[in-house]
């Protein structure tokens, strides 16, 4: 690979490393990657235009390299690569406070709509799980035990969302920069990487740091009710994070990872044994949020 990255930027490093998709060196003190790009490909450029605001605000995103032809994806062996510098500390842990604060770095100020792409995606997602299943014998036994009730959530989710479209003014939610996902231990190399960036709802880093850091108990509920009762997000956007924290997209990822061989089905087990605990965090966050806002109740959450 080390001739591949000299071939395509006419670059030379003195050792390449290893990673579990791609590679990392160091050129004159500074830290690349040339790693695998699994997104969109018509999502490239929206990425870069991202990183180079972003970067000339002083604010130390990842950024992407051309290579000597002037393109920022290659393509090698069926698989597309981006170069990337790194251009800040990749180990320092972020909280929620400094996450909703990066959010907020940036802000669309056009018409972004994505006002039915939760449901969407959610409905394919739920489909596409319950198709495999379809395919599958006996295979999965805990999973086969479960998948009914997280599929129920899901619904329960596209549900809340989609009367939430109907019933709020949307428009009123601001769209910001997020991410796809927020792991339980959020490093500031995860959210200057410009790969897991995505423009969305206000609250969708909020929702996932709050489901991965419940599964880790280490919520910090002071701070989460300091931000559900004060005027950071308005109606609308707590009925949207609260259908989003009905869906079940912890469930969802791993069980695709099972499927890939990426983790053993017995990882599905600190979910299950954690499905009243989590029923609980619910409606806590509905209580909550009711006392800033008369939002619709999830009866069966209730009756814990």
């Amino acid at each position: 690979m080390k001739e591949t990255i000299k071939f395509y930027y006419n670059v030379y490093p003195e050792k390449i490393y290893e990673i579990d998709n791609g590679y990392y060196f160091y050129l004159n003190d500074i830290k690349y990657y040339f790693i695998k790009y699994e997104r969109d490909i018509n999502e490239t450029n929206f990425l870069i235009d991202i990183t180079n605001k972003l970067y000339k605000r002083n604010v130390l995103v990842d950024t992407f390299i051309k290579n000597k032809d002037g393109n920022f994806v290659i393509n090698i062996n069926n698989e597309n690569y981006v170069l990337l510098r790194v251009n800040s500390i990749e180990n320092d842990i972020y909280n929620l406070k400094d996450i909703m604060y990066f959010n907020n770095l940036l802000i669309s100020t056009n018409n972004y709509n994505i006002s039915n792409n939760w449901s969407n995606l959610w409905k394919k997602k739920v489909d596409d799980i319950e198709n495999e299943f379809n395919d599958l014998n006996n295979e999965y036994p805990l999973l086969r035990m479960s998948i009914d009730y997280y599929v129920g959530l899901a619904e329960n989710a596209i549900s809340y969302f989609n009367d939430t479209l109907i019933e709020e003014d949307v428009t009123s939610v601001k769209i910001n920069l997020n991410h796809k996902r927020i792991p339980s231990i959020t490093y500031s190399g995860f959210i200057n990487n410009p790969l897991n960036f995505t423009l969305d709802y206000e609250v969708r880093d909020f929702a996932e740091y709050l489901k991965s850091h419940f599964f880790s108990n280490d919520i910090d509920y002071d701070y989460v009710y300091e931000v559900l009762t004060t005027n950071i997000f308005n109606k609308a956007s707590l009925r949207i994070l609260f259908a989003r924290l009905l869906y079940p997209s912890y469930y969802f990822d791993l069980v695709k990872n099972i499927f890939e061989g990426n983790n053993e089905e017995k990882d599905v087990i600190k979910y299950l044994n954690r499905i009243n605990d989590y029923q609980m965090f619910l409606q806590d966050i509905y209580n909550i949020i009711s006392k800033k806002y008369s939002i619709p109740v999830v009866e069966w959450i209730n009756n814990v």
